[in-house]
C-alpha cells in the first residue's frame, strides 16, 4: 500500500499506540486524521505532526461521520488504524462484590461496538475510491 500521500485515519491517536501509529504514517508522508476524546493532547499531537484532530467518541455514529468527512477533505481515504479502547481492572468477583456491569458494557461498547462503527463507515467511504492500479498476476 503507497502511504505517501494518502489519507489515514487513527482513532485513539492522541496517545499510546494511536500517537505512535499517527507519528509512523505521517513521517511516511501520509495525511494523518487523529480522532480522540482528548481534545487538548490530541490536537497538539496533530499540530504537532501537521495532522488534523477530530474529537471522536467511536461508539457515536455522528462523530464517526465526522471522521470520515474530515478525512476526505484531505484526499484518497486509504486506511483506517483502530487503536481507541479502555480496559477495566477489576475481578469477576472482588472485595467489593461482582465486577461492575456497566464497566463491562462500556469496555464493550468501545473496544467492540466502536470499533466496528469506525470500520463499517471509513468502508463505506474507501469502496468509493477508484483503484489506482492493477494488481499483477504472477
Amino acid at each position: 500500500m503507497q502511504i505517501q500521500g494518502n489519507v489515514f485515519i487513527v482513532t485513539g491517536g492522541a496517545s499510546g499506540l494511536g500517537a505512535g501509529t499517527a507519528r509512523m504514517l505521517a513521517e511516511a508522508g501520509a495525511k494523518v486524521v487523529i480522532a480522540d476524546l482528548n481534545e487538548s493532547i490530541g490536537q497538539a499531537l496533530a499540530t504537532e505532526l501537521g495532522a488534523q484532530f477530530v474529537r471522536c467518541d467511536v461508539t457515536s455514529e455522528a462523530d464517526g461521520q465526522a471522521v470520515v468527512a474530515a478525512a476526505q477533505a484531505l484526499g484518497r481515504l486509504s486506511g483506517i488504524v483502530n487503536c481507541a479502547g479502555i480496559a477495566t481492572a477489576n475481578k469477576t468477583v472482588g472485595k467489593n462484590g461482582p465486577h461492575p456491569l456497566d464497566a463491562f458494557d462500556k469496555t464493550i461498547r468501545i473496544n467492540l461496538v466502536g470499533t466496528f462503527n469506525m470500520i463499517r463507515l471509513a468502508a463505506a467511504a474507501m469502496v468509493q475510491n477508484t483503484p489506482t492500479a492493477k494488481a499483477s498476476a504472477a
